[in-house]
């Protein structure tokens, strides 16, 4: 019998650059969710018609605005605890709001509530590791680890989710409210990782991208040496931003086509081509 192949395993021996592979979101909805998490968790579940059909009109309320959201189960199955916490993470921060049981969050009215008593403000990062192990084998062998080390750190800052793309960069961690996605934050790396992020810098050796971001602006955001304060203009190869030192061009082209295994369950490599970005000096 041949040994198991670990699609992040693989990825990381090819040397497939993280940058520029996180998933297109602009408004992030974490619902905790503590029954078995299945393949596909967010659309098959066993939550009450009612949540599904708010969570559902969350949905398409952000997408009629012209924004990209995503929704999530998150859980603490450590924890005991009596009450449901519902996170919304959008461009202006993170919000919380702790309900009785899965059927008040249709109490919850996002277009008015966020910032209020009802869903105030999150104060620090709350990081959100992937460990959906129905979903791709990946997450569970690596991600629970990250897990455990990022609980030891930042205590109840720290939550288990859903898939949320690219099993083969495992693990995978999402930090709100900076809405970047990392990966390959093994548990070593984690106290490093940490670090950066609580001193608000971009923990660099991890970044797959600025989910808010386009693909080509993600990648050209790691190519600067300093802090991107605003995209101005993504497109021809290019992306234009604004620093404190005024604007800044970065060309981004896609690198040379690589052959990975996308995930633990696939038999046939797919063709994806990394995007390679540099700093244009004046």
């Amino acid at each position: 019998m041949s040994p198991r192949r670990y699609c992040s395993e693989l990825s990381l021996a090819a040397g497939e650059p993280l940058a520029g592979t996180a998933a297109r979101v602009d408004v992030w909805l974490l619902l905790e969710y503590n029954p078995t998490w299945r393949a596909k968790a967010v659309t098959d579940n066993d939550l009450p018609a009612e949540v599904t059909a708010w969570l559902g009109r969350q949905m398409a309320s952000v997408t009629d605005r012209g924004l990209q959201p995503r929704l999530q189960f998150i859980r603490q199955p450590e924890l005991d605890r009596e009450q449901t916490t519902f996170f919304a993470g959008t461009a202006e921060g993170l919000y919380r709001a702790e309900i009785d049981g899965y059927g008040a969050v249709t109490d919850l009215d996002l277009a008015t509530d966020l910032g209020n008593q009802s869903m105030p403000r999150v104060e620090g990062s709350q990081y959100f590791v992937c460990t959906n192990g129905q979903r791709d084998l990946c997450c569970a062998r690596f991600g629970l680890p990250a897990y455990a080390r990022l609980r030891e750190l930042v205590g109840e800052r720290a939550w288990q989710t859903t898939h949320v793309g690219g099993h083969r960069f495992a693990p995978n961690v999402l930090t709100l409210p900076q809405g970047v996605l990392y990966g390959r934050v093994r548990p070593e790396a984690v106290p490093r990782f940490v670090e950066d992020v609580e001193a608000g810098r971009l923990a660099r050796d991890h970044v797959r991208g600025r989910s808010a971001l386009p693909a080509h602006a993600q990648a050209a955001e790691m190519a600067l040496d300093e802090e991107m304060l605003e995209l101005v203009g993504c497109e021809s190869g290019e992306v234009v931003v604004r620093t404190q030192n005024g604007e800044r061009r970065i060309r981004v082209v896609e690198a040379e086509a690589m052959e990975i295994i996308a995930s633990c369950g696939d038999e046939t490599p797919q063709c994806v081509h990394p995007i390679s970005a540099s700093l244009e000096r004046a």
